[in-house]
């Protein structure tokens, strides 16, 4: 009997038993948690199938921590593309956050701010776990609608399963302890500004923790609504959700600059390209040589200084690349906006045909002419205005 047991652990390391093991969160000041979600989203409305994707990129530094647990601020990027696999990624919003981040797991979070909508999950027990302990906790799951904020508590169901195999879709190759949990609810909604009346969701999370970094490393997600509205038609959308965790220490100006010194190394003479850094990482700033008058088509030469631009970011194949399109002030601000959205976009597309780099690496958005680099009041200062920043992302 025991050697069937060793041998099925020996092909199965997903059976692998663990130890007694206390789960918590250590983060401490100057720590920064990085997590990188992307969902697939199934939509069905009115009988009609529709589809969406969407990647968040948060990144949270810890300003403060106590013996109980850590003062965490920054920011969630959102982006979307639909349908699902079809063209890039727009940068979306941002939304600010500040909240206290316990070390079993519970947040307090001011109702100034709409991030993180999903708190408190996971909760941990105060005590050390053996693989098949289960208990239950408390949560909390906000929606905003304008302003109307809407408040759902859940109970939350956890089992620590054991140490076993992070699934092949988190490309990570390693034994974690897992943890597995679910919780359902049902929410009537009084209140007649909001558009439906009653919510249902169900959803059940594998989350795998490094308790050594005291933080998680992969979590997958299945995740339903069905949204019954106050006309009679009936909303459903099913989510995979999956997040990837990192806990780095905060980049310091010195790991900032040996990148704009590589860059500057790469493009010295090429007077089309520019680089500086900002608290986010290093931007590659590409002036208006790249576009006709008021034209997204790349000119010829863009297409040479793209290569050079190219060959760059291959060298950060991991990091997370922002493309933003900027206008002068002459023109409409209608018109400037997608303007520059075209631009950017343009510019993702000629970039992850040339680097290969997974397009979840990429997004781009338009700002018009409401980031002026200079003055608008002259010529020399709307030529510098007309641009393309590409930031390479390092916190």
């Amino acid at each position: 009997m025991m050697l069937r047991l060793l041998l099925a652990l020996a092909l199965f390391p997903g059976l692998a038993a663990a130890g007694p093991v206390r789960f918590e969160f250590k983060l401490e000041k100057d720590d920064v948690l990085a997590v990188d979600k992307y969902q697939d989203i199934r939509i069905q409305e009115n009988g009609e199938q529709k589809s969406r994707e969407e990647k968040n990129r948060i990144v949270l530094k810890v300003s403060d921590s106590t013996p109980s647990g850590a003062v965490m601020e920054g920011l969630f990027h959102t982006y979307t593309r639909s349908p699902r696999l079809v063209g890039e990624y727009r940068r979306d919003r941002d939304f600010n956050s500040r909240f206290i981040f316990q070390k079993n797991g519970e947040n307090v979070v001011s109702d100034d701010y709409v991030m993180p909508n999903l708190r408190g999950l996971p909760t941990f027990p105060d005590k050390e776990l053996s693989a098949g302990d289960k208990w239950q906790a408390p949560g909390l799951e906000t929606m905003d609608f304008g302003s109307t904020k809407i408040k759902i508590p859940l109970n939350v169901a956890y089992q620590f399963t054991g140490v076993t195999h992070l699934p092949e879709d988190s490309k990570l190759s390693q034994d974690a302890p897992e943890i597995q949990y679910v919780y359902t609810f049902h929410k009537a909604i009084s209140d007649p500004r909001v558009p439906f009346k009653m919510i249902v969701g169900h959803s059940a999370d594998r989350l795998w923790f490094d308790t050594n970094a005291g933080v998680p490393i992969f979590d997958t997600n299945r995740l339903t609504y069905t949204f019954y509205m106050r006309d009679g038609q009936i909303l459903r959308m099913a989510y995979r959700i999956d997040s990837w965790w990192k806990k780095t220490r905060r980049a310091r100006p010195e790991d900032r600059q040996e990148i704009v010194t590589d860059v500057n190394r790469q493009i010295a003479e090429n007077p089309n390209v520019t680089v500086h850094q900002t608290d986010e990482g290093v931007v590659l700033n590409l002036n208006a040589i790249l576009f006709d008058v008021d034209s997204a088509n790349l000119s010829e030469q863009a297409r040479g200084d793209l290569d050079r631009v190219a060959e760059i970011l291959r060298k950060y194949p991991d990091r997370e690349i922002r493309v933003s399109g900027h206008t002068d002030s002459t023109g409409g601000a209608a018109h400037n906006v997608k303007l520059s959205e075209d631009r950017a976009r343009s510019v993702v597309q000629n970039l992850g045909k040339r680097t290969g780099i997974d397009s979840k690496r990429f997004s781009y958005r338009g700002y018009g002419s409401t980031k002026p680099a200079a003055d608008n009041s002259t010529a020399d200062g709307r030529a510098k205005n007309r641009r393309v920043e590409i930031l390479i992302v390092t916190d």
